[in-house]
């Protein structure tokens, strides 16, 4: 005979039956703000070598040279990134550029003559004599 209980809790009382105890592996020691990886064996000789707890060597024998020297031009190009600087010109172009007071930025609305505020206007009303004369 077979049950299927859709998710739901039986009651083995019922049943005559005794329920199956449940035997879930003990859980690995979780580390603040570590999350876990699943399908990941776990800490590698690599991620030691990465944290400076192990010497290279070591690391390259076990993990493979492939995956030490990938690692070691990664730190090497974010390094230099690390250490690259705005060459001065543009910086006191950018500097430049910025308003002497913050909040100072001229709005847009600010910048319309009477001459394009009444351009648009009319603009404006034609559009909606055109849309009216559609919609009769």
């Amino acid at each position: 005979m077979m049950l299927d209980d859709a998710g739901f809790e039986r009651n083995d009382k019922i049943t005559g039956r005794e329920p199956a105890q449940r035997k879930d592996k003990p859980a690995e020691q979780m580390y603040d703000r570590e999350v876990p990886i699943n399908g990941v064996s776990g800490h590698t000789l690599l991620h030691d070598w990465l944290d400076g707890e192990v010497d290279v060597m070591r690391a390259s024998e076990v993990e493979g040279k492939s995956k030490v020297e990938l690692w070691t031009r990664i730190n090497a190009e974010s390094e230099m990134l690390r250490r690259r600087v705005t060459p001065v010109g543009v910086q006191q172009r950018i500097m430049a550029s910025l308003p002497d007071t913050p909040g100072t930025a001229n709005s847009w609305w600010k910048q319309i003559t009477p001459v394009s505020a009444i351009a648009i206007t009319v603009a404006l009303l034609a559009v909606g004599a055109l849309i009216i004369q559609a919609l009769r």
